[in-house]
């Protein structure tokens, strides 16, 4: 872990100081512990024991993290890239791209983009057994319907709802696609096929923000607001964006992005005003997930996950 530079302090209600917690090296690697290695964390979720879920991508792995820097690999490994359901020292993994947590079942829930399927992992048998729930590996496309008939193009996240359904990123086909009592169906997208129409040309990233889901999209630097069942809208932001590919909300009012494309974190406020929060030392950050007061970064090329706490 190191200090990068002094503190910024920000207007809207948060004073934050840069991260000045970085875990794990930039060589990229895998392994585990407090000195750990990584390999392009790419997704971040909340997670049990205040830790948080990552996607480590390369490695074909979910794995978690603490605030004491402390790396644990949950289920995959850079020799187990592939396909096959299983229990953990059995199971393939390739293309992970999405991850969530079912904390009061605990489940794990996770997408792939190169397998175009949504699988869960939980205790059977005291081991963690991973299976497939939604999709089919051997064809990508678009089909609604019941679950394993179900055809997905390269998934890219996953949040689970306040009911036990599954809303999933599908950017293959440029749509918000739903799971619920083994059905897969469309909530919003670019074609007459989706309920709720919206100009999609990338959606790579989306959270819940209150019972909103916003989207963004790095293929047209844009931000949704998907009020399900009701209407989507792109928000019109003070300041352009240059590759929006991670977001997370406090729930509260505030957005946070992370900007790719300018090598930026930024916070949104009222849907509109849009500051830069950090800009120092991040090589393409992929996603950021605020959680109980912190703000973690997931920082792709440098291999790394940072995090800093918020206080009002």
């Amino acid at each position: 872990m190191k200090s990068l530079l002094a503190a910024i302090f920000l207007t809207a209600g948060f004073c934050l100081n840069v991260f000045s917690q970085t875990i794990g090296k930039t060589e990229a690697g895998f392994v585990d512990g407090k000195n750990p290695q990584m390999d392009k964390p790419i997704r971040m979720a909340t997670y049990k024991d205040n830790a948080v879920l990552f996607v480590d991508f390369n490695n074909n792995a979910v794995r978690s993290v603490n605030h004491e820097g402390v790396v644990k690999t949950i289920f995959g490994s850079p020799d187990k890239k592939g396909y096959r359901d299983g229990f953990a020292d059995e199971a393939l993994f390739a293309g992970l791209h999405g991850v969530t947590y079912d904390k009061m079942n605990d489940i794990i829930y996770t997408v792939s983009a190169s397998n175009n399927v949504i699988c869960k992992t939980s205790n059977r048998d005291r081991k963690l057994f991973t299976e497939t729930i939604a999709g089919n590996q051997k064809e990508k496309g678009f089909r609604d319907g019941p679950a394993k008939s179900a055809l997905f193009n390269s998934l890219h996240q996953i949040l689970l709802g306040e009911k036990g359904e599954i809303y999933v990123l599908d950017i293959g086909n440029k749509k918000v696609r739903m799971l619920k009592n083994g059905i897969v169906s469309t909530i919003a997208g670019v074609d007459s096929l989706s309920p709720l129409r919206t100009d999609f040309k990338y959606p790579i990233d989306m959270c819940f923000d209150g019972k909103d889901i916003v989207i963004c999209d790095a293929g047209n630097f844009n931000i949704y607001r998907l009020k399900l069942n009701s209407e989507i809208i792109k928000l019109e932001l003070d300041t352009k964006l240059e590759m929006p590919h991670g977001i997370s909300s406090d729930n509260k009012g505030t957005l946070f992005i992370a900007d790719m494309g300018s090598n930026k974190i930024l916070k949104i406020e009222s849907d509109k005003k849009v500051t830069v929060i950090e800009d120092a030392n991040l090589n393409k950050p992929a996603a950021v997930l605020f959680d109980n007061n912190t703000l973690w970064i997931a920082d792709l090329y440098n291999h790394q996950i940072k995090y800093k706490e918020l206080k009002k």
